[in-house]
């Protein structure tokens, strides 16, 4: 990707701290870096309401725009969401800059990162659908410009109602595709039912691949960079009889664009499906409090219960290179046994943590047999819907299955079924 000079733009909006924007101003440039610019400049305004035409209001925008063309920056990147019209409205006062906003500048990034066939359509979904509202003769000056990050493809103005039909037939298609490749997903996931699984989620950059390497087996990508892992990742780990199945999912970011979270819903359905869920915080950052609030937020959005401690643990990870020795839970339900510090880079603290998930995982579960007529379909779509059949095996007196289940889970097939147990 071409090293474009960039500027950065953030806003103080009322009740906000010049500390906080440059917070977010220091991720946007992480972000900005993952997706190969360079970022020459960082410009703050404060406003107190957002201007229709420009969101900081033409006078700045002008300024803004001079400064970016005498720095010879190519691209602009606010740390806001613009609208369409926003946007076109910049590209009016200059045919030479580019200008961006934080969704796309995320779905750039991801669009670089995807690699499998679930991947690339999921990206491409969102990407289409954000770009469909854009399509105007704002984007004719990148037919000189393509490229770059922030590329669109060059529109004509006498294209424009072609090209927004064939974005449209685009999405149809990619959305079929994506229905099929979620049944597919289902299909596999179903395969891995009788199997405790655990997901590892954090913020991103949280070190969350590094971890999942230090357990043997498969490797993933691991870098200091954004969104490395953007597909669902998995590995069988645990000791004889304890085993489990660990997934490494795609990172969280504050104001991740609800598109992309729309269309990775089969991607992080594997939180949902999980056992247990590893929160991974990276203690080293001095925001990892706003950081864990932004993961157990979206957590609680994919439907994910975070007042049931049972079903979550944490993990402090990069304990080797922060001034702190000593840490609280971010999510304050839990306890100190629920909670790990280890160095995934330096391998420290990794044998408790694996034993310390074994225990949640298995400490409220029993291992049980029953025994089934063949005809008794609606018992056994139920085992295999709740996921609790480890095994199974057929012989003359019926079908054997292995269960793994609580007491909750107990009660609630015996409240609707009779079950005969050995």
């Amino acid at each position: 990707i071409t090293n474009e000079k960039t500027i950065l733009i953030g806003t103080i909006k009322p009740g906000e701290t010049d500390e906080l924007i440059y917070e977010h101003l220091s991720e946007l440039e992480l972000l900005a870096e993952t997706a190969g610019a360079e970022v020459i400049g960082k410009i703050t305004q404060r406003i107190s309401k957002i201007n229709s035409a420009t969101f900081i209001g033409k006078g700045k925008s002008i300024q803004i725009i001079n400064q970016a063309i005498e720095l010879n920056a190519k691209l602009i990147i606010f740390d806001d969401e613009l609208s369409p019209a926003q946007i076109k409205n910049y590209h009016n006062l200059s045919d030479k800059i580019k200008v961006l906003d934080r969704s796309g500048l995320i779905l750039d990034i991801f669009r670089k990162h995807a690699r499998t066939k679930e991947a690339t359509t999921q990206v491409d979904l969102a990407y289409l659908e954000y770009l469909l509202p854009r399509l105007t003769r704002q984007w004719t000056h990148l037919e000189r410009q393509m490229g770059g990050i922030g590329t669109r493809a060059g529109m004509g103005e006498t294209q424009i109602e072609v090209d927004r039909r064939l974005v449209r037939g685009r999405i149809t298609r990619l959305k079929k595709d994506l229905i099929r490749i979620e049944k597919e997903r289902h299909t596999q996931s179903m395969r891995r039912n009788s199997e405790y699984r655990v997901a590892l989620v954090g913020y991103t950059n949280a070190g969350k691949s590094t971890h999942f390497n230090a357990c043997p087996n498969k490797k993933t990508k691991s870098e200091n960079r954004l969104f490395s892992t953007l597909d669902p990742f998995f590995k069988r780990c645990g000791l004889p009889k304890k085993e489990y199945i660990i997934s490494d999912t795609v990172g969280f970011i504050r104001n991740l664009p609800t598109s992309l979270v729309v269309a990775f819903r089969a991607t992080l359905e594997e939180i949902g499906f999980s056992d247990l869920i590893v929160h991974v915080v990276d203690v080293s950052d001095e925001y990892a409090d706003k950081n864990a609030e932004v993961v157990y937020t979206t957590l609680e959005e994919l439907g994910v219960d975070t007042a049931n401690e049972n079903r979550i643990i944490e993990v402090h990870n990069k304990i080797d290179i922060s001034e702190q020795q000593t840490f609280s839970p971010f999510l304050k339900s839990l306890t100190k046994n629920k909670v790990f510090s280890i160095s995934a880079e330096k391998k420290r603290g990794l044998e408790k943590l694996y034993k310390g998930i074994e225990k949640n995982l298995y400490k409220h579960k029993v291992q049980e047999s029953i025994v089934l007529d063949v005809n008794e379909t609606e018992k056994l779509k139920w085992l295999y819907q709740k996921q609790l059949v480890k095994s199974s095996e057929l012989n003359e007196s019926g079908i054997i299955l292995e269960l793994i289940w609580d007491s909750d889970e107990k009660k609630k097939f015996s409240q609707s079924f009779v079950e005969t147990v050995l």
